[in-house]
């Protein structure tokens, strides 16, 4: 496993220009689904972990264009206003999914989809929080850890960094602080 999937994208750290190899996953949330080749790989076997254990989980946002990101800021604080977009939501140019290591997931059940807080307190976000590390995901945005990531809590947001997940769950550490510590 190489450092590439160690790149930091947050904040102050621009997404870089990478190699990184997209390509298009199935998706039963929405079409045109993509993901690094790896990270695509990695989620198709969590997703059948989390299978194995009752519940269905989907990719609902993945791989994102500068100028789609763009899109999602501007569509969010249009919405919810400019104090939650900055707390959830990456500028362009500084979001993760714009490597495509990124994986927003939603929830499939009885026959809907529940998406980022409408999934809050269920059973499934703590039991991908407790095995994602087994292949290879982080939660990015862990709770409490705002102050270091920048972000709100989102236990629906993976991000692959492949063989270091573990190490990272187990020092209960975000990506941030892993690198510091390199």
């Amino acid at each position: 496993m190489e450092d590439k999937y160690l790149i930091l994208v947050n904040k102050t750290h621009a997404c870089p220009e990478n190699d990184f190899q997209i390509v298009k996953v199935n998706s039963q949330y929405k079409d045109n689904v993509y993901l690094e080749k790896q990270t695509a790989l990695a989620f198709d076997k969590l997703k059948a972990f989390i299978k194995s254990q009752g519940y269905d989980i989907e990719v609902e946002s993945g791989y994102r264009s500068k100028e789609y990101q763009a899109k999602v800021f501007e569509e969010i604080e249009a919405e919810k206003g400019l104090e939650h977009t900055l707390r959830f939501v990456a500028r362009p140019g500084y979001s993760e999914h714009q490597t495509g290591l990124a994986v927003d997931f939603c929830l499939k059940e009885n026959n809907r989809f529940y998406i980022d807080f409408e999934m809050q307190d269920h059973p499934v976000l703590k039991l991908v929080a407790d095995n994602a590390c087994q292949f290879g995901f982080i939660i990015r945005y862990p709770q409490g850890k705002e102050n270091i990531t920048g972000y709100g809590y989102e236990p629906w947001h993976l991000r692959y960094v492949g063989n270091f997940a573990q190490e990272i769950k187990n020092q209960n550490i975000t990506l941030e602080e892993y690198l510091e510590k390199e």
